[in-house]
């Protein structure tokens, strides 16, 4: 620059001291929120590896039950436990799958309706 085209502001002494104070106050909430950045991205890793254990511990338990599945002995049941599920079992208490689709449950439905007015 040219000293023709400097231009020159004069300030307060309690002017500059105040736009003093307000650059380093904006450079310390700056350096505080790179801060709270840097932790925050720490968090996150932890998180991550926090998860990914606990996918490695899910999976372990998961092949564990399945060994004790295999090797356990099933379970006998007495021929009057067996009578009384089948009793439970009835028509009546039947669900509906929330996996079939819309349609097929429309058409359960209708057959159940059909079924009340032949009685």
């Amino acid at each position: 620059m040219s000293k023709d085209t400097a231009i020159h502001i004069k300030l307060e002494y309690g002017e500059s001291m105040g736009a003093k104070k307000d650059v380093l106050s904006s450079e310390m909430r700056l350096l505080k929120l790179a801060q709270a950045i840097k932790r925050y991205g720490e968090y996150r890793i932890r998180e991550a590896e926090l998860k990914r254990d606990f996918a490695k511990k899910i999976k372990e338990i998961k092949t564990n039950i399945g060994k004790l599945q295999r090797e356990l002995p099933k379970p006998r049941l007495p021929e009057i436990l067996k009578k009384s599920e089948e009793e439970k079992e009835s028509p009546k208490a039947k669900k509906i799958s929330f996996d079939a689709s819309l349609e097929e449950q429309i058409k359960e439905i209708e057959n159940r309706l059909n079924e009340l007015k032949v009685m």
